[in-house]
């Protein structure tokens, strides 16, 4: 078969730019690690430091908790012992998870079927970002739909019925003021179109940025940015050269009940994503890729204390605490935040959609008397 010259052109450039992705990840990767957790691998803060407690890991400085299951029934025990929780919306949220918050923590549980893994800390971005490493022991990762390459592939899309659907049952299990498919769904559904719309307009980058690099400073005061990207399709730089060529070519048309038990192993194993698992909970997923190899350093079962709480608080809570400062020095609220600020204005209103625009959110909302568009400041919560 005869190759066509913009394809030929292509594969010349993305290897050259794999390269590079290849070595920026070796020189760049400082401000994370992956540790192994019980079999289960997460990428967590390079300076972090975790301890084996009674019921999972706990790192003291930045506060996280981490807890691992090896079946569905001590996720349910798990989920069940959570009052007081709250379930939300958490922005860049990945398939087959639940989000929510307890005390000043916030959470999120992701599994695979077989097994899971709670992370918990105060810093939702973290949090976050955290819950977008997990490689699971069958090597099965958190993961968003592919990204797209243009007129090849369609825009990728999240559907609670082919993403969540695996966690979605366990909750049907626990049935609990805070744990119910009802619940889940409001929730899920808005971080669902959060991520559609971004899929469809272009920003999926920026909804899917690291948030921890980027809001935390190191100890002297620099934000550290560098975070491993064994992804090439994440690069933009890949992304770009992709879209140019591709539209040049005409002819392309654990708190209780967790099972957490050996001591975690640094290792040198990427994070980035496979294709979403295929809607069986009967199968035992497990997508193509190498296994993680583990560096065999250990972590340290010995030293203070570290905190054992197992849920993080909203960024708002923090940005609302900060006090004096100008907008850039405080933490901006979530669009969960916007929504419901938005709805207290119009509490019979169904939200269509919340965007970001900088120092503010712009909700839109339908009522019975039409739609309506709220700005909310994105640092102190109020209606613009």
């Amino acid at each position: 078969m005869k190759l066509n010259s913009h394809v030929i052109f292509l594969i010349a450039i993305v290897g050259i730019i794999t390269a590079g992705v290849v070595g920026a990840t070796i020189l760049n990767n400082g401000s994370m690690k992956q540790v192994d957790f019980d079999g289960i691998k997460v990428s967590v803060p390079a300076d972090s430091n975790f301890v084996k407690t009674a019921d999972g890991y706990a790192d003291s400085k930045y506060g996280i908790a981490i807890n691992t299951f090896k079946n569905n029934d001590s996720v349910v025990n798990y989920l069940k012992s959570k009052s007081g929780a709250s379930v939300i919306s958490l922005k860049n949220q990945p398939p087959q998870s639940v989000a929510f918050v307890q005390g000043d923590d916030t959470n999120v549980l992701v599994t695979n079927g077989v097994e899971a893994i709670s992370i918990g800390a105060k810093d939702q971005g973290l949090v976050s970002d955290m819950s977008n490493t997990v490689v699971f022991s069958n090597h099965q990762k958190t993961a968003k739909p592919a990204p797209v390459i243009p007129v090849i592939a369609p825009p990728p899309h999240l559907e609670l019925h082919h993403d969540f659907y695996l966690i979605q049952a366990l909750i049907a299990q626990v049935n609990t003021q805070e744990f119910n498919v009802g619940l889940f769904e409001t929730n899920i559904n808005t971080t669902i179109n959060d991520y559609n719309v971004a899929a469809d307009t272009n920003t999926l980058s920026e909804y899917t940025a690291n948030e921890f690099a980027q809001n935390m400073p190191s100890d002297n005061g620099v934000v550290n940015n560098n975070q491993q990207n064994t992804s090439l399709l994440d690069n933009q730089n890949v992304s770009n050269v992709v879209s140019s060529i591709s539209s040049d070519n005409p002819s392309n048309g654990n708190s209780a009940g967790g099972d957490s038990g050996a001591v975690a192993s640094s290792s040198s194993d990427g994070n980035s994503p496979i294709p979403s698992v295929a809607p069986d909970a009967n199968t035992n997923h497990n997508p193509t890729g190498s296994a993680s190899s583990s560096s065999g350093s250990s972590v340290s079962s010995s030293g203070s204390s570290a905190s054992s709480g197992s849920s993080a608080s909203p960024s708002s809570s923090s940005a609302s605490s900060s006090g004096s400062g100008s907008p850039s020095e405080k933490q901006k609220i979530t669009s969960t935040d916007a929504k419901n600020a938005a709805l207290a204005k119009y509490p019979r209103a169904q939200v269509k959609n919340v965007d970001e625009k900088g120092d503010y959110f712009l909700v839109s909302l339908k009522d019975s008397s039409g739609l309506h568009k709220v700005k909310v400041d994105a640092y102190s919560g109020k209606i613009l």
